[in-house]
């Protein structure tokens, strides 16, 4: 949402007196905000996933089953209270320099409007959990700790959320590192200390909003580096006045963003109305573990919209196709590597959390293809925006909806929670084949040579050496370590075989090489004691 706009914000136009770029300033370097964006990725991955395995292990299936029920409603009021009015507040901010009077008069008047937005759809979501707990759910004593979730949403992590589309139209990577870091840690801590209290939902609940109620004053801290609190009372007024100018273009990207979020939390609720809570638990940490991977197509594609359209503005074609086909082939060989390793061992995964959740093994197998296709789709969602085609993806997305929920629904009836994870992936598959047609006919695809078609069989190779290396050993080894070794054997596989079957290009061994001087040059500067030039 927020990474949209700010790549949106780059090309945007100078509206009213010309102000200050933000040059000099340590936050605006997009390759150095990219370089710490994605080792935090790293970093925020492992504990994330470490807090998962502890509130599993800490609270049990039934409870995390019962959690994932009660935030459900909180990522619906989250879809119905925004108007994408962040990005199109990052398009603004980002033509300003930090601490500029007009940077608060602008953010305080998308606070004030997002705030009572957020309100509003806070008081329709309680509704809705009224007669969703008391009617097709069955969980009437789940209706408390679900309107908590919801308050703590409206008062603290939307507020969190506003704060961080300041700090990404400056591209302060180090500051969201440090808050978003800090709301993991913070939920791992509390998650130990509220379970000496209550085994309960409300110990997991009250764990997660007040870490991040303490992640809040963490941005209000550092907020005084890009904003000013004290400005002129006519600023305050133009930043009010430039309000409508924002609603008007965050409402151009609403309706794909809205279909997006509603198939991503169809899931939960599915198998809440069709299965059992222990079920909704062993389902939720599943999607939750796969779902942290798509985060990479964040990274990836906010570095290639300004790409792209510099491509096309210029027109070059060619190097359009280029960019756009080597981003897909990237993406692929890297995210198809999870999916092996881990589908291959994936009741193994499952085991991990505790007793109960090895039931979502085979549905885990089926999520951790969603991150690749989910990528793939981004990707080429992103061709399509550089080319001025931003409804076709609506359209796309839209589509993935209906046929997520409607087969999700279906397949859940039948296979269970199996059936759910089939059904997120089919539609994913269907809306990938739909976007390389619409690709072909609007932008022009690029032609497939004989080594794409090579590099597309080392894929499928890799993928089944990998997924059968890690499935052999983890039946042969138990435990962590057993996990671990096959995991790794099964990474190994993959890379070996994917390397000799698919092949490499000379780009691909010219960027070896470029990668392995800049890390040499860097070792050598760290021995010398002089910093890298």
């Amino acid at each position: 949402m927020r990474r949209g706009g700010r790549a949106a914000a780059g090309g945007a136009r100078q509206r009213g007196a010309a102000a200050p770029s933000a040059k000099g300033w340590e936050g605006s370097s997009y390759s150095a905000g990219l370089a710490v964006s994605v080792a935090s990725f790293g970093s925020i991955g492992i504990v994330t996933l470490f807090t998962s395995i502890l509130s599993a292990r800490l609270y049990g299936i039934t409870v995390v089953g019962e959690a994932a029920l009660a935030m459900a409603p909180l990522t619906v009021v989250a879809l119905l209270s925004t108007v994408r009015e962040q990005p199109a507040m990052v398009r603004e901010l980002a033509k300003l320099q930090p601490r500029h009077p007009r940077v608060t008069a602008v953010s305080l008047a998308v606070f004030s409007f997002s705030f009572s937005l957020t309100a509003v759809a806070t008081c329709v979501g309680v509704l809705i959990c009224y007669l969703a707990f008391h009617g097709p759910l069955h969980h009437p004593e789940l209706f408390a700790p679900s309107v908590f979730a919801l308050g703590g949403y409206l008062l603290v992590i939307n507020t969190c959320w506003n704060a961080d589309s300041v700090f990404a139209a400056f591209r302060a990577s180090r500051e969201l590192f440090a808050v978003r870091l800090h709301q993991v840690v913070g939920y791992g801590v509390l998650l130990s200390a509220f379970a000496t209290v209550t085994r309960s939902v409300w110990g997991l609940l009250a764990a997660f909003v007040c870490s991040w109620l303490t992640a809040l004053a963490h941005r209000v801290w550092l907020l005084r580096r890009v904003i000013s609190w004290r400005v002129p009372i006519g600023e305050l007024r133009a930043g009010f006045a430039a309000l409508r100018e924002i609603i008007a273009f965050g409402l151009k990207i609403t309706p794909g963003s809205l279909a997006s979020g509603f198939t991503d939390a169809g899931g939960i609720w599915i198998v809440g109305v069709t299965s059992t809570v222990n079920a909704v638990g062993a389902y939720s940490r599943a999607w939750n573990l796969s779902s942290r991977l798509t985060e990479l197509n964040w990274r990836i594609t906010e570095m290639l919209l300004p790409t792209l359209v510099q491509r096309r503005a210029a027109g070059d074609a060619e190097g359009f196709d280029r960019v756009l086909v080597d981003s897909l082939r990237y993406s692929a060989f890297g995210l198809l590597l999870p999916a092996a390793v881990g589908g291959g061992a994936a009741e193994s995964i499952m085991h991990v959390f505790g007793s109960g959740f090895g039931m979502a093994g085979a549905a885990l197998r089926w999520l951790l293809l969603f991150p690749l296709l989910q990528t793939l789709l981004a990707i080429q969602g992103t061709a399509l925006m550089a080319s001025d085609r931003p409804l076709v993806t609506s359209v796309v997305q839209l589509l993935r909806m209906a046929l997520t929920l409607a087969g999700g629904m279906g397949l859940t009836l039948i296979l269970g929670i199996t059936g759910m994870a089939l059904a997120v992936t089919a539609a994913a598959c269907v809306s990938l084949s739909l976007y390389v047609v619409l690709i072909s006919a609007r932008v022009g695809l690029p032609t497939l040579s004989a080594t794409h078609f090579r590099q597309i069989a080392g894929l499928a190779s890799a993928y089944v050496a990998g997924f059968l290396v890690s499935d052999l050993l983890h039946r042969q080894a138990h435990g962590v370590l057993g996990l671990s070794a096959a995991l790794a054997a099964g990474s190994l596989a993959y890379v070996a075989v994917g390397t000799c079957v698919g092949g490499t290009t000379a780009r691909d061994r010219q960027r070896l090489r470029g990668a392995i001087g800049w890390l040499m040059a860097r070792r050598l500067s760290a021995l010398e004691g002089v910093g890298p030039s």
